[in-house]
């Protein structure tokens, strides 16, 4: 009895210091960023959403059959369908990269140092990652790329083509704008590693980007089911329980949890080609999945209606802050 009371107390005690550090943790955004204290307040209920939406768009002045150059790399797409499927299930999957679009930002990857876990002090080159983690001493789940807005003018030109500027106007309204962009790899992993707080976007979560908000996402390696797929739940935009609306410490749900809530038909798990790509709107239920096999290079590209950075881009990083590893 005294052991289960130990362990009980223990267990209520790690508890408590996990809601402890997210309360410190929200208090320091929400002074950070108060503009955003609206969005973790309220953002969270498809009716703030639903009414701040209309909103926007009553002050759109964009005509929604905007026609654009046939040499324009996504002049092709249908935009009132990519939008139409976007409002339904909050997911469209097949909208790829052009292949010298794909043949840029790859070559940026392999010029470019990228930082293990996302840390600005441990800089390498992909193509070195092997003799850097024999170095280093320890494996890593994750590399990110910084400033890369300034440095792969491929991305910014992506980020600005009339076509995607166009379906995150129609989806989010009249205010969109880009945002920022992320680029990183994710490594198959064995044991203990440097970045295990990385692997939190492996578990799934829904994102509070803003009231309205859009991501286009593409795979820059080939991803099949053994390499770290994507996995979105179709029609989570729209429909949540009232503990994922209201449980303000955590965002992240089990799996079992869900399948339970949604059906599993409604799990949309993302494989492709290299340029393969999909659009989410991040306030469906999703998560990344670690590779098992194949190492994947990922692409986002962020929309919103309002900006409450600081900083221009989510990956902006002062330059002199920015070390190489030894």
């Amino acid at each position: 009895m005294k052991k289960i009371r130990t362990s009980v107390l223990l267990i209520l005690n790690l508890i408590q210091q996990d809601v402890f550090r997210k309360i410190i943790y929200t208090v320091f955004l929400l002074f950070k960023r108060p503009q955003w204290s609206l969005v973790f307040l309220l953002g969270r209920f498809q009716l703030i959403r639903v009414l701040y939406s209309n909103l926007l768009d009553s002050f759109s002045k964009l005509e929604k059959s905007s026609r654009f150059d046939s040499s324009l790399p996504f002049s092709h797409v249908d935009i009132k369908s990519i939008v139409k499927t976007l409002q339904t299930d909050g997911i469209f999957v097949g909208f790829s990269l052009p292949q010298n679009i794909l043949e840029d930002i790859l070559n940026y990857t392999y010029h470019y140092y990228c930082f293990a876990g996302g840390r600005a002090n441990l800089g390498f080159k992909i193509l070195e990652k092997e003799r850097f983690q024999a170095e280093f001493g320890q494996s890593f789940y994750t590399a990110r790329y910084f400033n890369i807005n300034l440095d792969c003018p491929a991305i910014l030109e992506l980020a600005y083509d009339p076509v995607l500027q166009e379906i995150a106007t129609q989806y989010i309204g009249s205010a969109a704008k880009y945002t920022g962009a992320s680029l990183f790899w994710t490594f198959p992993t064995e044991g203990s590693i440097y970045d295990p707080d990385q692997q939190k976007f492996t578990k799934f979560h829904y994102d509070l980007d803003d009231f309205a908000s859009l991501r286009f996402c593409f795979y820059l390696t080939k991803v099949t089911l053994d390499d770290g797929p994507h996995i979105c739940i179709r029609g989570s935009h729209k429909r949540k329980s009232l503990f994922h609306v209201l449980n303000y410490m955590s965002r992240i749900q089990s799996e079992q949890t869900l399948i339970e809530f949604y059906g599993i038909e409604q799990f949309v798990t993302i494989i492709g080609e290299p340029g393969f790509g999909f659009i989410e709107d991040t306030f469906c239920f999703h998560k990344g999945t670690i590779p098992k096999n194949e190492s994947r290079l990922f692409l986002q590209l962020h929309f919103a209606a309002n900006r409450y950075s600081n900083t221009q881009f989510h990956d902006d990083r002062d330059p002199n802050t920015l070390k190489l590893f030894r």
